[in-house]
């Protein structure tokens, strides 16, 4: 487990939990483009590898009975431009959600919005003090490889009297306009970026608990490969994110990290998190050229 030094001096300083781990994620530099999530390309094989050790979330109800993912291997390269973050951790089950009661597979990674060299408080942020977090799960890759299903694909035998756009036969009502769905989807009619298929990333900005703002109109993406119980997951980010946290090359900033099994019922506060901040270096430009 990573060793960790405290950044504060009492518990009760408004510092609480602005704590940084022994270890140090180093970005290499790379020649090439980055900008597209591939957890297979070349570039990872010369791509230190960071053993990031996560707890069972502590803090909010309702809370995970054990460490489902003790550890995650954290992988991170850059063009100068993006930013590619390859993450592994072990999960028994390939998870996608879908049917009530079923929950994704999913990881998030966050950094500082405002200051790379002092961090918010770990957990969310803090009031005027936010958190840019890049959240991945499975269920928005299938959404994007396949589309976001329908309750018709979910349930093909569901018997609905309600919603004549869901027979194949309307009878008399005759056939309904796409667009009809839409006064049956309350968070659709709302504009609730939830409601649509994604490309793979949310990006939130997080002030503390409960405060996480869906960012719309982002670049970001990202994409994840299973296989013999091991999640490998690439996220892709701009360097410079306005309205969000800005890296810089050869500058450091910090990480923090969570993960969710989703087969074993994690979802929402029910995950595993990094209790202290990861340092990043990213490397120089000049280190590409060598």
């Amino acid at each position: 487990m990573n060793l960790i030094k405290s950044t504060f001096g009492a518990l009760a300083g408004v510092s609480l939990f602005c704590v940084t781990a022994e270890a140090e994620i180093v970005a290499k530099a790379v020649r090439g483009d980055v900008s597209k999530p591939q957890p297979a390309a070349a570039y990872w094989a010369n791509a230190p590898v960071e053993k990031v050790s996560l707890i069972a979330q502590p803090m909010a109800i309702p809370r995970p009975a054990v460490a489902l993912t003790p550890e995650l291997r954290v992988q991170a390269v850059h063009d100068a431009k993006w930013l590619a973050v390859r993450l592994t951790w072990k999960d028994p089950e390939y998870s996608e959600a879908g049917h009530l009661g079923e929950f994704s597979d999913a990881v998030a990674m966050q950094f500082p919005v405002k200051s790379n060299e002092s961090p918010p408080p770990i957990f969310m942020g803090a009031k005027d003090n936010p958190v840019h977090i890049f959240h991945w799960r499975a269920q928005y890759q299938r959404d994007q490889e396949k589309g976001k299903p329908e309750m018709t694909d979910l349930y093909p035998n569901l018997s609905v009297d309600m919603y004549p756009m869901e027979f194949k036969d309307p009878g008399t009502l005759g056939t309904s306009a796409n667009s009809g769905r839409e006064q049956f989807s309350p968070g659709r009619a709302e504009g609730n970026p939830q409601s649509y298929q994604k490309n793979g990333v949310d990006e939130i900005v997080a002030e503390g608990f409960s405060t996480s703002s869906v960012q719309e109109g982002h670049g970001s993406a990202a994409s994840g490969t299973w296989a013999a119980g091991e999640w490998s997951v690439v996220i892709v980010r701009e360097l410079n994110r306005e309205g969000g946290s800005v890296l810089t090359v050869g500058g450091k900033t910090f990480m923090g990290f969570a993960v969710w099994q989703g087969g074993a019922s994690e979802v929402g506060s029910r995950k595993c998190v990094t209790m202290a901040w990861t340092p990043v270096t990213l490397e120089g430009a000049q280190a590409a050229a060598r």
